[in-house]
């Protein structure tokens, strides 16, 4: 049995807090959906629907997009007792967990109408009197609702828009049901307002490294249903076995650092997650507020424009940027193992003959495929740097320094290109010039190159 309104307390704190919750929906519907018009009200006691025995008057509203008429208008009704009844919910106007009532007569407050703005009609689409009304749910019951109007695309909401509003409505609901315990409505508040400005963003409630809470947007990134992710113990389950350790700290700085972190979906896919905590007390015990959004997309991308910056448009090789980056890690790598290695570099000798002969688009295909015939003949292990116009550096990993055999290899199959596919071919061959790195050895790179040049121009001078 519904308790009437006349024997349900109003205490000003609850309706201030109350009033707060709902100016945060009214704000949210008006950044997030097309509807120009809202009017979100709560009721004092709860409505059943479809019983229009089923009482109350508002306890508080909060508009956004009325005229100052209207607003004079809703301030009046509610003032003056205006009265609501579960009748206005009828099944047959129901769609998901809301009610679009073609002919409703636009917004209401408790029984009474406020009429559309909507100047500009389509067939089809939103008309004067269309209603939509979005209730926030408790236990079947009905605390209040969205009611909105006015869209600027003149059409009824979508799939997308409904399922935003009715998420809205669900997480606005938790805060209103606890509208009797100023505690915990101040508790709850601070997370709805933390879920309502996250707007699209994927949203978990932790607490003791379980997951409390999921939001539909947290759903579809992952793949797991709510259920399935409240069972994963702990929570940084679906993070990468590699960022696990990265998850785990999560929320430890303050404000949260919005770490980029591989998740794993339930499907196996790999996706990059932006994620964010912020610490907060959930149902009266301390947690964290997870938000994350797919990167993936923009990772990608900058992998993709790295690689691209990494290396030399014309031959595909790396360039000396790449160089500059990895070549300590070859180094550091060779000292810890105690392994040799050698830094080779490579000169084409009277390669200005063929652009002078064959011009110089011809003569970059010819340098593109001369660096195609020294990778070929080289390890996976090994890379090949245009260390400039016409010249190579080659960093060969454990190699010592008997390596003429190769030098001479290298020599023959470019020799054998050029012969092959240019005609007379113009004088063309390769100098080599190499260091070897050996453990204990305490040249720096630059050293090394050094020492390779030098090696190379004497070769030149020979």
């Amino acid at each position: 049995m519904q308790v009437p309104d006349d024997a349900v307390p109003i205490d000003e704190n609850r309706k201030r807090l109350t009033r707060q919750v709902l100016e945060d929906v009214a704000q949210s519907v008006e950044s997030e959906t097309p509807f120009r018009r809202v009017l979100a009200t709560c009721y004092l006691s709860p409505l059943i629907p479809e019983d229009p025995s089923s009482k109350s008057t508002v306890l508080a509203y909060a508009t956004r997009g009325l005229s100052l008429t209207d607003r004079e208008t809703v301030e009046r009704l509610v003032e003056g007792g205006a009265e609501a009844n579960g009748g206005r919910y009828q099944g047959a106007c129901r769609i998901g967990r809301s009610y679009f009532l073609p002919d409703g007569a636009g917004p209401t407050v408790g029984g009474s109408v406020i009429q559309s703005g909507r100047r500009y009609l389509q067939h089809g689409g939103w008309t004067h009197s269309a209603a939509l009304l979005v209730p926030f749910w408790h236990e079947g019951r009905i605390l209040g609702h969205i009611s909105v109007d006015d869209p600027s695309d003149g059409r009824r909401p979508d799939a997308r828009t409904l399922a935003f509003l009715e998420e809205l409505a669900s997480v606005a609901g938790i805060a209103l049901r606890e509208a009797c315990s100023l505690e915990t409505l101040h508790d709850t508040h601070h997370l709805f307002r933390f879920l309502v400005e996250s707007g699209m963003t994927g949203v978990a409630v932790v607490v003791d490294d379980q997951i409390e809470y999921a939001n539909r947007r947290a759903v579809e990134l992952l793949g797991y249903d709510v259920a399935s992710l409240q069972q994963l113990s702990p929570w940084w389950n679906f993070i990468h076995p590699e960022d696990r350790e990265l998850a785990k700290g999560i929320g430890e700085d303050h404000p949260c650092d919005g770490r980029t972190l591989r998740a794993i979906g339930r499907d196996g896919g790999v996706l990059w997650l932006s994620m964010c905590a912020d610490p907060m007390v959930h149902k009266g015990r301390e947690g964290l507020a997870l938000h994350f959004h797919d990167v993936s997309e923009r990772v990608h991308l900058e992998e993709e424009l790295r690689e691209k910056a990494l290396r030399d448009p014309l031959t595909g090789l790396r360039n000396r940027a790449f160089f500059d980056d990895m070549i300590q890690l070859e180094l550091f790598r060779s000292q810890r193992y105690g392994r040799t290695f050698t830094l080779m570099l490579a000169d084409l000798r009277q390669f200005k003959a063929v652009n002078d002969t064959l011009g110089h688009q011809q003569g970059d295909r010819v340098l593109a495929s001369l660096a195609e015939v020294l990778v070929a003949e080289l390890r996976k292990s090994d890379w090949v740097v245009r260390y400039g116009g016409d010249e190579f550096l080659l960093v060969l990993p454990e190699t010592g320094s008997d390596i003429q055999p190769l030098v001479e290899r290298l020599r023959a199959r470019i020799e054998s290109w050029m012969e092959a596919n240019v005609p007379g071919r113009l004088g063309v061959s390769i100098d080599f010039g190499w260091a070897t790195w050996t453990p204990n050895d305490p040249r720096s790179i630059n050293d090394l190159l050094k020492a390779a040049d030098e090696m190379l121009y004497r070769e030149k001078r020979a």
